[in-house]
């Protein structure tokens, strides 16, 4: 069928029609870009020549597609459908007049829509990048020179999109000058829009009046968004002349009036924090001068118990078997977990805390362009109460308040895109080896790897649960000076929480992790009540809890005690996970049950048997789970499971700063009903329904028989009778009153009489 017999086709005018420009500019400038089942005129269009606008709309969507949602990822994956169906969608409207720029520009105005909702710019790139390449090979095509003008004018839109996202993903990269140089790149890519939007030949052409303001608007933006994260780099590291003329760019461009309330909106962002960090530049700032940041990605084992779990890894241990995984060979097993002795318990009988570990080799993170971030350790712990996790560690030195944001937004799954790799004993980088999946692109994608390859050597094929990460900050010297950068001859040592949490800087430590990046230097502005625990050690002490964050700063106490108090603080992290694998394993329990209990067919007396074993077998399973529920929660809450009393009620203190007790309540509680759940009685009621219909069924069966049986004998009496007639014709023919003839008549007449009246006797007896 030709695009010309669609129902409602109209041919569009090259260079019309007029009211397009109109839709155009309040596309730009809209509050909610138009939906494909929407009713703006672009759509209109497009659905007159025959184009699917609800596919346009679905290429644009992370979580949309037949092969599930999107992963973490910043870039295309290969083989994502979404390109071949834009590609054709273009090739199949390209010869039609102004086709091409309208489904360009309505794809654009999707993927925007887009990304205010998702950080996977990966699946959204797709369609915008084959649109793109498609149209190189086929403008060629175009009715006329406007037509392709307008086409390629809206190509560099698309790719200007394409820069924008990379722009976004630089956010969350932890590096300024990424940032800088991401938007100075979509700049030019602007101006490369301004220059192709000029060239369109028709001055009146509703593209060219559209894209030309709004590629000098995105111009302004980019550009004053590069100056800005350079403009703050530089003031970090001490020179902050920038700075000033940098937040007056920012301003300029905020009042653009082309620019719409979304742009606008992320450059009030940028220059509220920045403004912030330009008022404190003559301030007393905070340098964390020596600092430990561990990384914590718990996970649980959904159908291993944890000494089983314990006891596999051990076995390795003992034979000093290093398993390979992910490219590289564990560096050390170890049969017992590094503890020190805050661990030890004065109740001998207490179930004790404890577990195995597999150490691998160094962790290197770098930029994509190779530029050094840091190196960490990475080990793989085990414990008896089931709260495994993967931990990262590196030290630190000299850091400010920005160095310390970026630090803990490596613990975040939207972390810009960096290079993750292994150092071989040799030193030199190793890559690591997904084994089937995609590459590691963050710390979090490797700690996933890790978790899922170390959970098969427990038992292949084992699910897991993962836990909420965590960071812990570890504060050991910390200094105070006048504005940022301040060299150490000019910098006073921090001897009292007080003085810390009063130097501009130290609100980065009372701050969770951000599950993405939005703006430039977002740690500047302080949030409302940060979780600050009180009496810990010494009155000057600082220790916070967030969401998914710890920071402990024990300021006038030894490095061995901090250590010790650190400990306490990844425990109570890891239990995240434990309470995931607790909740799966719950979850799991209560579809099995229902399964088998939704089964109502009763007429099977042996399926409902083996209902009943398998019930009772589940059951056992969800009582002797509840016991190591019940006995795990004790231990950890009992006020014996340390030995001192100080570092119980340190340890106290971190639980109910976590929620523990809101998270333990909610497991107990739901163990509570699973158990209280009158399976019992409902079997017990299904083998009485069962027996009811038996019975019922057997006197069903019985007074079949006997009706089978009535009948039959009275069939049996007619029949008598009948053989008695027949014997009475017998006589008269043998006494010569009738002849054969009459005989064998009236014999017959009989026999049919008989039968009939037989099997009327027989069918109203055993209807009865």
């Amino acid at each position: 069928m030709s695009v010309s017999s669609v129902p409602g086709f109209r041919e569009l005018h090259a260079h019309g029609p007029s009211s397009l420009a109109e839709s155009l500019t309040s596309m730009f400038q809209t509050e909610a870009w138009s939906a494909a089942d929407g009713d703006s005129r672009v759509a209109r269009q497009l659905r007159e020549i025959g184009v699917d606008v609800s596919a346009i709309w679905a290429a644009s969507r992370w979580n949309m597609g037949d092969d599930g949602d999107a992963p973490n990822r910043r870039h295309p994956v290969t083989g994502d459908p979404r390109g071949p169906e834009t590609a054709a969608a273009l090739t199949a409207v390209v010869d039609r007049p102004r086709a091409a720029a309208l489904l360009g520009v309505y794809l654009w105005s999707q993927a925007s829509d887009a990304l205010q909702y998702t950080f996977r710019h990966g699946r959204i790139i797709v369609p915008l990048r084959a649109f793109v390449e498609t149209w190189e090979t086929c403008r060629d095509r175009a009715p006329d020179d406007v037509c392709r003008a307008e086409g390629d004018a809206v190509a560099v839109l698309l790719r200007t999109l394409i820069t924008q996202m990379h722009t976004a993903a630089a956010r969350s990269a932890g590096d300024l000058l990424r940032v800088a140089d991401a938007a100075g790149r979509a700049g030019d890519r602007c101006g490369e829009l301004l220059q192709a939007a000029r060239a369109i030949p028709d001055p009146t052409s509703p593209f060219r009046r559209a894209l030309v303001p709004q590629a000098v608007t995105r111009v302004r933006y980019f550009r004053a968004l590069a100056e800005a994260a350079g403009a703050a780099s530089d003031a970090m590291a001490g020179e902050p002349a920038r700075l000033g003329p940098a937040l007056d760019g920012l301003r300029a461009a905020e009042t653009d009036r082309h620019l719409n309330y979304i742009l606008a909106s992320e450059l009030r962002s940028y220059r509220m924090h920045l403004t912030e960090l330009y008022r404190n530049l003559d301030a007393t700032w905070l340098t964390l001068d020596r600092l430990r940041t561990v990384y914590i990605y718990p996970f649980g084992l959904r159908d291993v118990r944890p000494a089983a779990a314990v006891t596999a890894i051990r076995r390795l241990a003992h034979r000093d078997e290093r398993p390979e995984l992910l490219g590289v060979q564990a560096f050390a097993v170890r049969g017992r977990l590094k503890m020190d002795d805050v661990w030890a318990s004065v109740d001998r009988a207490a179930r004790p805390y404890g577990g195995a570990s597999l150490s691998m080799p160094n962790v290197r993170l770098e930029q994509p362009d190779g530029t050094f971030i840091a190196e960490l350790s990475c080990d793989v712990r085990f414990t008896e109460f089931g709260n495994h996790y993967v931990r990262f560690r590196y030290s630190s030195r000299d850091q400010s308040p920005q160095q310390v944001r970026d630090a803990r937004f490596r613990l975040s799954n939207l972390h810009a895109d960096i290079r993750v790799r292994w150092i071989a004993l040799d030193g030199s980088p190793v890559d690591v080896d997904p084994g089937g999946a995609l590459p590691p692109e963050r710390l979090f994608d490797l700690a996933d790897l890790l978790q899922r390859a170390t959970a098969d050597l427990v038992r292949r094929g084992t699910e897991i649960a993962q836990g909420r990460a965590h960071v812990v900050t570890t504060v050991y010297e910390a200094s105070r000076g006048q504005g940022p950068a301040a060299p150490p001859e000019r910098r006073t040592p921090v001897n009292m929480g007080d003085e810390m949490l009063a130097a501009f800087g130290s609100q980065v430590l009372l701050q969770p992790v951000s599950y993405g990046t939005a703006t430039l230097c977002d740690w500047t502005l302080r949030q409302r009540n940060p979780v600050l625990l009180e009496g810990v050690r010494h009155l000057g002490d600082v220790v916070a809890v967030a969401t998914n964050s710890t920071t402990v700063a024990l300021v006038g106490t030894a490095h061995f005690k901090i250590s010790q108090y650190g400990s306490l603080a990844e425990f109570v992290a890891s239990l995240n996970g434990l309470f995931s694998a607790w909740n799966a394993t719950l979850a799991d329990h209560l579809r099995i049950v229902a399964t088998m209990l939704a089964d109502h067919d009763v007429n099977n007396g042996a399926d409902l048997a083996d209902r009943k074993e398998r019930l009772t077998r589940e059951q056992l399973r969800l009582h002797e789970f509840a016991s190591e529920v019940r006995t795990t929660l004790t231990t950890i809450t009992s006020p014996t499971f340390l030995a001192s009393a100080l570092e119980s009620r340190m340890l106290n203190q971190l639980l109910h700063a976590s929620r523990f007790e809101q998270q333990a309540a909610g497991v107990t509680e739901r163990l509570r009903e699973l158990l209280q759940e009158p399976i019992a009685a409902r079997l017990a009621a299904l083998e009485r329904l069962h027996g009811d219909r038996e019975r019922a069924a057997e006197v069903r069966r019985e007074r079949s028989r006997r009706r089978l049986m009535d009948g039959t004998l009275s069939a049996i009496t007619v029949f008598a009778g009948v053989y008695a007639l027949i014997g009475t014709v017998q006589v008269a023919l043998d006494a010569s009153l009738i002849g054969p003839i009459q005989a064998v008549t009236a014999t017959a007449l009989v026999t049919v009489g008989a039968l009939v009246t037989g099997w009327a006797v027989f069918n109203w007896t055993s209807r009865r």
